[in-house]
């Protein structure tokens, strides 16, 4: 009832008005007809100034006939003038509406982001230049051609019978249909349809939304979640094992060199020679001194000292050195000393990536010779790590050490590179800021 209400009004007003003429010709139509009637009778007068008194009836008898043609010119141009000022009066912008309105609405549609359709009996009718974008087809191709056809075969039939009654039962098609380009690849839709009317006939107006974007973020979402809960699973399996690895330390080493410790001194208390009680305490004290060492290397492998006390560069020296000596590796350091100190937190993440790329190196590439570049680039650190082992291939990657090492640089607003290729052994390069910036989400 409310959407028929505007056109019963316009009715009311178009009948109110419909017997009435304009104010302005009330006065303007007796004028104009006595203005023509004594034009006629000058004109009757002039033509026959001498004429005989025989001839006068049929003088003023012309006269009369023109002033009745002119009469009647008269009422034609009322009949005709009449309902145009009347609708003008009515609506004084009837004439200019609807070549503005389709300008407006040409270009509403040339601005829209999304494709728009107007499809009439199975056929489109019209497209926007966004719609011919994203099917791939020049200006105006789209016109006339089937609306069917821009879906994939396997779900035109669904398509077809939702097109025809868009709101019956579903405010959407029964599944996200993939569309087809011109050039034969495809995307999913998202599909919007309404039923309205073109030229006084019944048509579908088609809104089309291209979901690739949209799926490519899903799914990047989507992987970057189970990444991270494989990261959180596996930084809990690492903290696990270290506790287990330091419990087995203390228990194993430090445990039976303190159980020594006390026995050789409850011995040298019981002994009554002097020279077996000094040899008693000198054992204690290469225990002590082995027990010292072991928890020092305890702590060193916890955190190193010389990262706190001397900075980054002794500490990647100190434990390269350390590290690829025991594993009887070539150990190339190009370590520049740094115009300033980083952040604690940026020479922590900095040193345990270092510290991850060459354990990966002893353990797994089987490398001779080691290259370890630390320098600054005006910008911040860059760290490189370079082996001539195995290598492997990045995409086959199944292990998390990359993922953390990954995880921590970004943490610091850093970002990580990787370059492996089977038998040409691995690079790895990071940068890092001098202080912790926001992370960027760079994948490196």
């Amino acid at each position: 009832m409310s959407t028929r209400q505007p056109n019963v009004e316009i009715s009311r007003r178009v009948g109110a008005t419909s017997g009435r003429r304009p104010s302005g010709l009330r006065w303007q139509v007796p004028l104009a007809h006595l203005i023509l009637v004594l034009a006629s009778l000058a004109i009757a007068a002039a033509a026959w100034p001498g004429a005989a008194p025989s001839d006068t009836p049929r003088a003023w008898g012309s006269a009369l006939g023109l002033a009745l043609v002119g009469t009647g010119a008269l009422f034609v141009w009322l009949h005709i003038a009449v309902p145009r000022l009347t609708a003008r009066s009515l609506h004084p912008d009837r004439c200019d509406a609807p070549s503005a309105r389709a300008r407006e609405l040409r270009e509403l549609m040339r601005l829209l982001p999304d494709g728009v359709l107007l499809v009439v009996d199975d056929r489109i009718a019209y497209a926007n230049p966004a719609c011919e974008l994203l099917f791939g087809h020049p200006p105006g191709a789209l016109a006339g051609m089937v609306a069917t056809d821009l879906v994939s075969e396997d779900a035109r039939a669904a398509f077809h019978a939702w097109l025809q009654s868009p709101g019956a039962g579903a405010d959407a098609p029964p599944t996200t249909p993939r569309m087809c380009r011109r050039d034969g690849s495809g995307f999913h839709g998202a599909l919007t349809a309404a039923r309205t009317r073109h030229e006084d006939r019944p048509c579908t107006l088609l809104v089309v939304r291209d979901l690739t974007e949209a799926e490519r973020m899903r799914d990047a979402l989507a992987a970057g979640n189970r990444e991270l809960q494989a990261l959180a699973a596996r930084v809990f399996t690492l903290q696990e094992d270290e506790r287990r690895a330091i419990s087995r330390e203390l228990h194993d080493d430090i445990g039976q060199s303190v159980t020594a410790m006390k026995m050789a001194a409850s011995s040298a208390l019981d002994e009554s020679d002097a020279q077996r009680r000094r040899d008693d305490l000198e054992d204690i004290l290469v225990l002590a001194d082995a027990t010292l060492e072991r928890l020092r290397d305890i702590s060193i492998l916890l955190r190193p000292p010389q990262l706190d006390a001397l900075g980054l560069e002794a500490a990647l020296r100190w434990h390269a050195e350390r590290l690829l000596r025991n594993a009887g590796i070539t150990a190339d350091l190009g370590i520049d000393a740094l115009p300033m100190r980083p952040d604690a937190t940026v020479e922590q993440a900095c040193f345990r990536i270092a510290q991850e790329a060459l354990t990966n190196v002893v353990r797994h590439a089987g490398a001779q010779r080691v290259s370890l570049r630390l320098h600054d680039d005006g910008a911040g650190l860059h760290l490189c790590v370079h082996d001539d082992g195995a290598g492997f291939a990045p995409e086959g990657a199944r292990g998390l050490g990359l993922v953390i090492m990954r995880e921590r640089a970004q943490g610091v607003g850093g970002r990580l590179d990787l370059t492996s290729t089977p038998g040409s052994g691995t690079r790895i390069e990071a940068w890092f800021p001098y202080a912790p910036q926001p992370s960027h989400g760079h994948a490196g």
